[in-house]
């Protein structure tokens, strides 16, 4: 009678831990996909690959940003679902051909599921550089702590 209460507890311990995304499933595997929205009339989007690249877009910017002379050596993003709201980081390392200086860019973001083909994300659009960083990083953006009701720098987005 006694083995059976302590597999009880310990099913309830298991089940209670948040990061166990095996018994929950996988923020990641939700988010791959197309995703689209309107902002003020623009439209937008990010697509989030299987293999860790993605695109995003919003009017006529587009990142990762194609420029003569550099060329993109690897492109991930990551999501900490640990944070509350969620963590998504779209990142680029790009590579000078002449000089073959390295840097990478950073587009922080937060986001929200609104549904399960639904989502709100938002960044602060405040480049910044850190040069103490290796390789040199670029922040497009800060990221924000929180939603807002209504707001320039959020948009709600629907899977495509």
């Amino acid at each position: 009678m006694g083995f059976i209460p302590a597999i009880l507890l310990m099913t309830l311990f298991l089940l209670s831990c948040r990061d166990l995304r095996w018994l929950r499933g996988s923020v990641e595997k939700k988010l791959i996909g197309e995703w689209k929205g309107t902002n003020d009339g623009e439209t937008g989007s990010i697509i989030l690959n299987k293999d860790g690249s993605w695109v995003f877009m919003i009017g006529d910017f587009v990142l990762p940003a194609t420029e003569e002379g550099i060329i993109v050596e690897n492109m991930i993003w990551t999501v900490d679902d640990i944070q509350d709201p969620i963590h998504l980081d779209c990142i680029v390392y790009l590579k000078q051909t002449e000089s073959g200086m390295k840097r990478r860019v950073i587009l922080p973001l937060i986001l929200r599921f609104l549904g399960q083909n639904k989502i709100q994300i938002r960044s602060i659009f405040e480049p910044s550089d850190d040069n103490t960083t290796s390789p040199p990083t670029l922040y497009m953006g800060k990221r924000p702590t929180s939603f807002e009701t209504e707001s320039d720098d959020q948009m709600t987005l629907t899977r495509q």
